[in-house]
């Protein structure tokens, strides 16, 4: 008669216990991974809708009172009207769509999605959907973009609170979990 052996009660046990360890830390090397994964779709995004918000705004004129029509003055220059002041940016006239924009600080203020709205600082909010002028809600569902535009006539970052020659343009886009920065400037020629 073959007599066949299986395991204990305590050998199966302890194996049990061995496996259960394992589980647990190859788990705890994969939860943060899963977390992160959808980081560089948000990264991508992010610089996307950025890189075609800023080249959608530095298109725009200097300032409200700027020759559009490509003339040799300039506002703030003798004899031309006078370039807005620092504490007057924003939405001025009749703009009230991305489409009648045509200055630089038209877009000031937080561009918000329906799940981003209660986040926005801003006391000028748009949803994001007409950003671009294009229903983009579906695309960009937890994207919040806050605009940023400033007379910034020595470079360093800060506000002069005075007209200057120079608008410094920053977006900050908020893609998930994480923020990116966009800073350009727009002169005033």
């Amino acid at each position: 008669m073959i007599r066949t052996r299986g395991f204990t009660l305590i050998e199966s046990i302890v194996a049990i216990v061995i496996l259960g360890i394992a589980m647990i830390t190859i788990a705890s090397f994969l939860v943060p991974q899963v977390t992160r994964s959808a980081d560089p779709q948000y990264q991508n995004r992010s610089v996307a809708l950025g890189q075609s918000l800023m080249n959608q705004i530095l298109a725009l004129g200097f300032d409200e009172h700027s020759d559009f029509d490509g003339g040799l003055v300039r506002c703030g220059d003798a004899g031309a009207a006078t370039c807005s002041a620092s504490n007057k940016l924003g939405v001025d006239g009749s703009e009230a769509t991305p489409a009648a924009f045509n200055d630089v600080d038209d877009y000031i203020g937080c561009w918000y999605t329906d799940s981003t709205k209660s986040d926005c600082v801003s006391s000028t909010q748009s949803p994001l959907a007409n950003i671009l002028d294009e229903n983009i809600t579906d695309s960009y569902a937890n994207f919040r973009v806050e605009v940023v535009v400033f007379y910034d006539q020595n470079l360093d970052g800060t506000d002069d609170n005075a007209i200057g020659t120079m608008k410094r343009v920053e977006l900050q886009i908020l893609g998930g979990q994480t923020r990116y920065s966009l800073i350009a400037y727009k002169g005033n020629y």
